[in-house]
């Protein structure tokens, strides 16, 4: 647009350049679709790494052939890979959780289906920023190794929250940081009103309230805080009543509309103040903090930070804790310890409630020898009964955790059992907390995926199932439900497919009539059952595989035979594309989608040798078929030595005879597809036109300089046209803009002819 001028001077205007960058796209992105044992069900998952499919499908199965493909693929140079796991059947391991109260919580769900969810255990405690409020949830998984059973991988999530608008809500954070599970929220009853507590106080304290300390700050369901005076300047409080009362008459004032703030109450509970928000639900708090000046929150230790309590309205809808938790002691000063002998009974149960082990825990004994006073803090407590736990041989006792969180000792069994749970008896227990029918709560040492029977907090297991290996129809899947093959139909890039092991030529035929449609190579694998070059030359001429003849699909012969880990890495036999997937995506970054992934330097790594040892002349009959042939050589070992797609035989005469012509010309369109979206609705006329030649000439000349083309000039390895000449006033007219791109493509010298001749000795004269 032309520059509007108002005054004398001179303008600055930016004028486009009308150049626009044309980038390659990737050329070695393979995508496999077959059977795992673990992993999410008909979702795409991209990999960088075999390890990356360790984490995310568990790694080599002997039923999964699309496992040693892509660890193949991986090892022969590929970098990047999509995977998607197809399963019949397939289940994932479940376990319900309930409150305190035995309500259904929570349904914590193994993040795919497979029995490796039966091995994860979830523990629950309450030691968070706020054991009022919040719990903490760690996720194990076990796995078998040599008969025991040991911790493979952890993930620990701390500071959860049952209230569905905070930040941690439990569900939304394992839903985004979890690999391992997915939490359900099943909506249990149980909330109450949100209260806050603070510290012992006393009416001399209350009293000393002055001028300096007299404002608080407070937020009632989540609100904004609001700052307000206790009294007025020059006045005070004397008792701990008067400091109730007034609480009670100034924060309902301060949003009376809001039912928190209406219905607050506040009430004395022994020594302490007790406030509390008028509703009920898992949004309901009542929270102090520090005011910005004369702040008394710190005297009268009220907030979290000022040694407060601060008890959310969800808290009763948390998952209980694993392992028997106790009664909070406020006070342990003012337990009775005078019982002498004072004892504690520790059992470890089993799923039957049968001990597996009783002992006996000596809080106090005046008459042993030396004598055993009583403990004087809930700490020493905690460290005479870990003391005597360790002791003992029964691994759910000397293993076992013992901790005091807010306020209360809370104990879980060890060992490999996660159903054990401990219980306590004895008045050491019920002066404690914890035993005695004294409130303490006793749950399973760990809730169990898939197989814990239903105990205490622990109900509804599902075991997990890894389902039936698919047929091969399944593998192809539904496009319309975006299942097997088609569940691909979401990714970007994607430029080799790999179906291992599937051989039904219908299935095939689909698959590569999808390939086509993605711009995309297929590598077929041909059955196992052919062995020998005379199977293989039936298997390339029988006429019901004629419909895998494609420009777009190749195939190799013979198999491999490469190490099995899953079998003592003795040699087996293996096939072939997703090794030849990861020599393709070695090739490319060696040299260049127009090199040939064939020659001495396509080796084939990790193979040790192959199933049948082609001679020369077997392999002149079954190259001009269309089928390439993988050899063996001395020095050089095992290589690609075929590079011709499926209508590369002589007889079809086909332009796209070549992988690598083929594979180059996938990439053209690929790149030219994506690069031009830029001319849609664009004014159609030369400057229009001159833009296009541009990008795409800059694109193409790239190229020609990276050396993928023949000719010595740019004039003899490629063309752009786009003018009058392509472009005419009738397809202007109906919104038509002709590019025509030609190129030259370089094609590998199969056939090397030298030629000899004896020159005989002649006289000169």
């Amino acid at each position: 647009m032309a520059v509007a001028v108002s005054y004398p001077g001179v303008y600055i205007q930016e004028i486009p350049s009308g150049t626009r960058a044309i980038a390659g796209v990737p050329t070695s992105i393979a995508g496999f679709v077959g059977y795992t044992a673990r992993g999410p069900v008909n979702a795409p998952v991209q990999l960088f790494s075999y390890a990356d499919f360790e984490r995310n499908f568990g790694g080599l199965h002997l039923d999964s052939p699309l496992a040693y493909a892509v660890s193949h693929f991986f090892l022969n140079g590929g970098a990047s890979a999509w995977v998607v796991r197809v399963a019949e059947g397939a289940v994932p391991a479940a376990i319900g959780m309930r409150t305190m109260a035995g309500d259904l919580t929570l349904t914590a769900t193994a993040a795919s289906e497979g029995a490796w969810g039966n091995a994860l255990v979830l523990n629950v405690d309450y030691e968070s920023a706020n054991p009022d409020e919040s719990f903490n949830l760690t996720v194990t998984e076990f796995i078998d190794r040599a008969g025991r059973m040991v911790p493979a991988r952890t993930e620990a999530h701390r500071n959860l929250s049952m209230d569905p608008d905070a930040a941690t809500y439990a569900p939304t954070v394992l839903e985004a940081d979890s690999r391992l599970i997915r939490l359900t929220d099943e909506g249990a009853g149980g909330a109450a009103a949100g209260m806050a507590r603070s510290g012992p106080l006393t009416d001399a304290e209350i009293a000393a309230l002055d001028d300096n300390a007299r404002r608080l700050a407070i937020s009632i369901d989540g609100g904004p805080f609001i700052e307000f005076d206790l009294f007025g300047e020059g006045g005070g409080l004397a008792t701990l009543a008067a400091l109730r009362t007034a609480l009670n008459t100034i924060v309902p004032t301060l949003e009376p509309a809001n039912p928190g703030f209406s219905g607050f109450s506040c009430a004395i509970d022994g020594d302490r103040l007790v406030a509390t928000s008028g509703s009920t639900s898992r949004q309901s708090s009542v929270r102090f903090r520090r005011a910005s000046i004369r702040s008394a929150a710190a005297r009268l230790q009220l907030g979290l930070a000022q040694g407060g309590r601060e008890i959310h309205g969800s808290a009763p809808t948390r998952p209980a804790q694993s392992g028997t938790a106790g009664v909070r002691i406020e006070d342990f000063d003012a337990l009775d310890f005078s019982t002498d002998p004072m004892t504690m009974s520790v059992q470890a149960l089993d799923t039957a409630g049968a001990a597996l082990a009783d002992i006996t825990v000596v809080l106090q004994d005046s008459g042993a020898t030396p004598p055993v006073p009583a403990p004087t803090t809930l700490a020493e407590a905690r460290a005479r009964i870990e003391t005597r736990l360790r002791a003992e041989t029964n691994e759910a006792l000397s293993r076992a955790s013992v901790q005091t969180i807010g306020g209360a000792l809370v104990l879980r069994a060890g060992g490999a059992d996660p159903s054990v749970r401990l219980d306590f008896g004895g008045t050491g227990a019920a002066t404690l907390g914890i035993g005695g029918g004294g409130g303490e709560f006793v749950n399973v040492a760990g809730y169990r995926m898939g197989s814990g029977p239903d105990l205490t907090a622990q109900v509804g297991a599902v075991g997990g199932d890894d389902g039936a290996v698919p047929d091969e129809t399944a593998i192809l899947g539904s496009r319309a439900a975006k299942t097997g093959l088609f569940a691909l139909e979401d990714v970007r890039d994607l430029n080799i497919l790999n179906l291992p092991e599937v051989n039904d030529a219908g299935v095939l035929a689909n698959a590569i009539a999808y390939a086509e449609e993605r711009r995309a190579m297929i590598l077929i694998d041909m059955p196992g059952n052919v062995t020998d070059f005379e199977g293989a030359r039936a298997w390339i001429g029988d006429p019901a595989n004629a419909g895998l003849r494609h420009q777009n699909a190749a195939v190799y012969f013979p198999r491999v035979r490469m190490p099995d880990p899953l079998q003592g890495n003795r040699p087996r036999s293996f096939a072939n594309s997703g090794l030849m997937a990861g020599l393709y995506a070695r090739t490319d970054a060696a040299r260049g989608v127009w090199k040939a992934p064939a020659g001495i330097e396509a080796r084939l790594r990790g193979v040790t040798a192959l199933d049948y040892a082609l001679s020369d002349p077997e392999n002149g009959v079954l190259n001009p078929l269309g089928l390439n042939c993988l050899r063996s050589f001395p020095v050089f070992g095992q290589v690609s030595w075929g590079a011709r797609t499926m209508v590369g035989a002589d007889a079809l005469a086909s332009e796209w005879k070549y992988v690598p012509v083929r594979r180059i010309a996938l990439f053209i369109q690929e790149s030219l597809y994506r690069g031009t979206q830029f001319v849609v609705f664009e004014p159609n006329d030369e400057p229009l036109w001159a833009q296009i030649r541009l990008s795409v000439g800059s694109f193409m000349n790239q190229l020609f300089r990276q050396g993928a083309f023949q000719g010595a000039t740019p004039q003899e390895a490629y063309l752009v046209r786009c003018d009058r000449t392509t472009t005419t006033q009738a397809d202007i007219d109906l919104g038509i803009v002709n590019i025509v791109v030609g190129f030259a493509p370089l094609k590998p010298a199969e056939f090397v002819i030298i030629q000899i001749q004896q020159l005989a000795g002649q006289s000169q004269s």
